[in-house]
């Protein structure tokens, strides 16, 4: 009876074809890899928040928001801003204001009068630090908590909200705030930012980028193998690095320098939830 064998390391077959010093398209890469659109919708976020100004950024699943909105957080000058990044959406209305507390450095209260007053003096104890507030998946607040969100914004004596709200979300986030429910909500926010699938070039340059902080600065992948990487990813960033490593480590397994349609085809396989072009 033969030995079971072993499955292949697939780190030392990356390293031993290709030179890599880490593993490509890794869901955390050293440095954020951007397109152009990308650059200039960060740069036209920092404009707006920094005079105040709340809205929203949506876009398809995968196509980068998160990224861009922790990348124009990170651009914020400390001394200036007081940013609060959010991303379980899924609570009620209550749960929401005592995770804001918390995020704030103040000890939630059982009662939602006390946990309001609790945000209030962590607002006066800011003094002149503005604070970002952003909800990431915000598609999948509850009324309640939108409802919340929106009371908060109303509790100054002026009409200016007392911190800039960020409501990052899907495509479904829009049509959702168009409803009849949130119009008081939608009336507060002063601008709507549409993240848009990649371009063909910019997802063409973002293989390259991403191959290259691996350490691999010689692409192994042929033209037409590039070509349904790119269409079969929809323009979509996170779906990309998924196919690229799985046609990756298919080539790596067979012993292949080079990576080829077939191997993307083999990488398809393992995900049938992209459509094959």
């Amino acid at each position: 009876m033969n030995a079971p064998t072993n499955p292949p390391d697939l780190s030392t077959r990356l390293k031993a074809l290709w030179g890599a010093s880490a593993v490509p398209f890794s869901p955390a890469p050293s440095g954020a890899v951007t397109s152009e659109p990308f650059t200039r919708l960060s740069g036209r976020l920092e404009q707006l928040v920094s005079i105040g100004a709340c809205g929203l950024v949506y876009g398809p699943n995968g196509v980068g928001k998160t990224l861009l909105v922790r990348h124009f957080l990170e651009q914020l000058p400390q001394k200036r801003f007081k940013t609060i990044f959010i991303s379980h959406s899924s609570v009620t209305g209550t749960d929401l204001l005592r995770v804001l507390v918390m995020e704030l450095g103040r000890t939630p209260r059982m009662r939602r009068g006390d946990n309001l007053n609790e945000i209030r003096q962590a607002w006066r104890q800011l003094d002149r630090i503005w604070p970002v507030l952003v909800l990431d998946e915000a598609q999948n607040l509850s009324p309640t908590a939108l409802e919340e969100i929106r009371l908060l914004s109303c509790d100054r004596p002026d009409t200016q909200s007392p911190f800039t709200l960020l409501l990052v979300g899907d495509d479904q986030l829009l049509p959702r705030l168009k409803m009849g429910i949130n119009q008081p909500l939608l009336a507060r926010l002063g601008f709507c930012l549409h993240l848009q699938p990649w371009s063909p070039t910019d997802a063409t340059a973002y293989l390259q980028a991403r191959l290259e902080q691996a350490g691999i600065h010689s692409s192994p992948f042929e033209e037409p193998t590039i070509q349904l990487l790119v269409q079969s990813a929809n323009g979509l960033p996170r779906q990309l690095n998924h196919l690229a490593q799985r046609a990756l480590d298919e080539a790596a397994i067979l012993d292949s320098r080079t990576v080829t349609p077939a191997h993307v085809h083999s990488a398809l396989d393992l995900m049938p939830w992209v459509a094959r072009v």
